[in-house]
């Protein structure tokens, strides 16, 4: 208890507040005297975390139900989301009290969430987040909502971002509040926002979480953000800044990407990834193939699918920039199967304008129009308006530079 008073920030009279004394929270800190589940309850609610990881059971032996929620969040901590979901789904199958269920809803759906499956992760998750509203814990509410954002971009749903500034908006009106949770809530909503091209916001919200957190923040969570600040600095133009924090990013990531589970290990191939883009875009061809390759590689070990897709088209377009083109068409439709299968929409977007660039440098003009054609119907059908207006001004720059004005005015239309 001790620890996240210090990890909050808080001193022992800030934590009583009104309600206890400054010598019971000491004593209940020193262990020398046993809280009651209501002194509990104060004390968390003043640090921002669940009851359930104070409490502990007078038997240590004893397999009682707080004693195993505590244990989820140790888990969770760790990385170890399969063993999360095991726990949890076993919780579940037990009569639990509503608050308890709450708890259990939230880390299964947060374990399914970093394990890529969010449909599954979706329904535990609003379902925490209804608990908590009815057992006026609304703390633990807005961390739900903040998960149930995750699970909806990873999904590609145009609706994380609103989510997960709603959950942002609900924990800035609670006190106290957390910084790790705080500067964790902002990169999420970053991360959403880059997927929108909204990347003036996302920087500001980047930056704001390393404000935020002053001395909290682990290594992931600084790798995760200087990955996503060198996103937004490349695609404003900054390129040499934008190598820089993503390869930072990297050395951040590999530095604890063998210390967890196979199934965490998510992060470093998605950076890995975008700094080959980016030494693609510099001219470093061989430097972007070695890291399209390591992405894929450390993808495959953890044994992840969903969003290989886009690993696959980054090799695609490399093969594109080295002229071997008979290899880039090969790897698109294996994107295009994957990325369909999995219902990856904005992938199989990308990749049905990257075939239809690839149909146009073979001189196969209706090939090529098929490929455009389908790519800004998926984006109209999913909402993507900032997306298919890039794709059709580079629908209209092929057909500029083949000639073709009667479909260049029709495609305008």
């Amino acid at each position: 208890m001790r620890n996240a008073r210090l990890k909050a920030g808080l001193s022992l009279a800030q934590v009583a507040g009104s309600e206890l004394t400054r010598q019971a929270v000491h004593l209940i800190e020193t262990g020398k005297v046993r809280p009651t589940a209501h002194s509990l309850q104060i004390i968390a609610r003043r640090l921002g975390v669940s009851s359930h990881t104070f409490e502990l059971p007078a038997d240590p032996g004893a397999d009682l139900p707080h004693r195993r929620l505590a244990e989820l969040e140790r888990l969770c901590e760790r990385q170890r989301f399969g063993d999360v979901v095991e726990l949890a789904r076993e919780l579940l199958a037990d009569d639990l009290a509503d608050d308890m269920q709450a708890y259990a809803h939230l880390y299964l759906g947060r374990a399914l969430t970093r394990l890529s499956d969010p449909n599954q992760a979706l329904g535990h998750l609003r379902r925490a987040r209804r608990l908590f509203e009815a057992e006026s814990d609304p703390w633990s509410a807005a961390e739900a909502r903040e998960w149930e954002a995750g699970a909806l971009h990873l999904k590609e749903d145009p609706r994380a971002a609103a989510v997960s500034e709603d959950a942002l908006r609900r924990y800035r009106s609670l006190e106290p509040r957390r910084p790790e949770v705080e500067a964790r809530m902002l990169e999420h909503l970053a991360t959403t926002l880059v997927r929108k091209r909204d990347f003036v916001r996302a920087l500001r919200c980047y930056e704001e979480a390393l404000h935020v957190s002053g001395r909290v923040l682990d290594l992931v969570r600084l790798g995760r953000i200087y990955h996503g600040m060198g996103r937004c600095h490349g695609s404003l133009g900054d390129l040499r800044r934008a190598i820089d924090m993503v390869s930072r990013s990297v050395a951040l990531h590999a530095v604890e990407n063998d210390l967890r589970p196979a199934a965490a290990r998510t992060d470093l191939p998605r950076v890995e990834n975008d700094l080959g883009m980016m030494m693609m875009m510099d001219g470093q061809l061989d430097r972007a193939a070695e890291l399209f390759g390591s992405a894929l590689a450390h993808l495959d070990e953890a044994g992840v699918e969903r969003q290989r897709s886009y690993f696959v088209l980054s090799m695609a377009e490399l093969r594109q920039n080295q002229g071997r083109l008979d290899e880039a068409l090969a790897l698109v439709g294996e994107a295009i199967a994957l990325a369909g299968r999995l219902d990856e929409q904005l992938a199989l977007a990308t990749a049905h304008q990257q075939l239809g660039e690839l149909h146009e440098l073979r001189h196969e003009h209706d090939l090529a129009d098929h490929g455009f054609e389908r790519a800004i119907a998926i984006l109209d059908e999913v909402g993507e308006d900032t997306r298919r207006a890039q794709c059709l001004a580079a629908y209209h720059r092929v057909l500029e530079a083949r000639g073709d004005l009667a479909t260049l005015a029709t495609s305008a239309s």
